[in-house]
């Protein structure tokens, strides 16, 4: 947050800086990019997800990104997703950090709308199939990290025969009998 005195008007703004992620967001219309068979290819910095960073260790480092539009056999417009990356993220066990390798390979369904959507209640429902409803405006930016975040471990740590920490901590606290031990023996515990 950045503050701005503007001397003609004599007042206090508060303006936020521009960020990388502003500046060429790709916008893709998700339902188009598939019938057409586009293709989308880049390297993003990991300082472009803004949601991400407050999972990672540090924000240096990139991600590699492949989006491809098809039609499958059945004549579905599809996406596939391929998300190749290395994630510094924080042991829970030690709480240092450690190199998360991550290769995503997903693959959507695009429909037009929910109720397109199986549901788990039918016959037909495969919960193997990722379905994605059809946008005109479409973020590739908000997809990646929605997929980064869901293929992220709930509780990160390193392998155990690598790790530092034992898993186990041991806390010492006071026995509740300790001042009745020292009433007997005629100690208080101050002394």
């Amino acid at each position: 947050m950045m503050l701005i005195f503007d001397t003609e008007t004599h007042k206090l703004y508060h303006a936020r800086l521009m960020t990388a992620q502003a500046i060429n967001v790709p916008v893709i219309n998700s339902l188009e990019f598939a019938r057409k068979a586009l293709e989308f290819h880049d390297i993003l910095p990991l300082l472009r997800f803004s949601r991400l960073g407050e999972y990672l260790a540090s924000s240096d480092g990139a991600v590699d990104i492949d989006l491809i539009g098809k039609v499958d056999a059945q004549g579905r417009p599809t996406l596939h997703l391929n998300v190749r990356s290395v994630l510094t993220l924080t042991c829970q066990r030690c709480l240092d950090s450690f190199e998360y390798a991550l290769d995503l390979d997903v693959d959507f369904i695009i429909v037009s709308n929910e109720n397109a959507i199986q549901s788990p209640d039918s016959e037909e429902y495969d919960d193997e199939v990722d379905y994605l409803v059809a946008e005109a405006q479409l973020q590739i930016i908000d997809l990646v990290e929605d997929e980064i975040l869901l293929a992220l471990p709930l509780a990160p740590k390193h392998e155990e025969s690598v790790c530092g920490g034992t898993g186990r901590v041991e806390l010492k606290k006071p026995s509740p009998f300790a001042v009745l031990k020292g009433l007997k023996t005629g100690k208080s515990q101050n002394d």
